[in-house]
Order: C-alpha cells, then structure tokens, then sequence
C-alpha cells in the first residue's frame, strides 16, 4: 500500500517502525522500497507530514520511550526527502 493511501495514523506506526529499526531498537520495519516512498511522500507532503508527526506524538507519549526532540530531528532531517521541483 502506498503511503499516500494510509491515515495518519498509519503513517505514524511506519514512522515509529522505522525510527525504532534505525536506531537499534527493533530488528523490524518497513522495507526500503516503503521507506522510500514514505520519505518521498511527507517530503512533497508537508501538511501530511505535520498530520503524521501529530499522530506520532501521541503513540510517543504512550509508550515513553522515545525522546521527542530527537525523534523531531530524524523525521525532519535524516529521514524525509526534499521533494523534487
């Protein structure tokens, strides 16, 4: 399923996946041709990206175990792609 079909919700549990297997913390996540699309998507989509990232802190603050602040910085810096013009 392409990311530009998924709620923001969805969209957050990719994110979390993802930050979780970058990071060490979890041997699973999305597959790099998803996490392509998904970086390529919130790069062109900023509003769903800012949907997304709402969505994202809420499951932070249920889980704890994920600083917010460095979780901000991988979405934003290492892991979305600036959309082509």
């Amino acid at each position: 399923m392409h990311p530009r079909d998924l709620t923001p919700v969805e969209l957050a549990d990719l994110l979390d996946a993802a930050h979780r297997q970058d990071r060490g913390l979890s041997r699973e996540g999305p597959d790099l041709e998803l996490r392509g699309e998904l970086a390529d998507f919130l790069g062109c989509h900023p509003d769903v990206q800012a949907e997304a990232w709402a969505a994202w802190q809420e499951l932070m603050t249920e889980g704890g175990d994920i600083e917010e602040d460095e979780a901000e910085y991988w979405l934003d810096v290492e892991f979305v792609e600036p959309c082509p013009q």
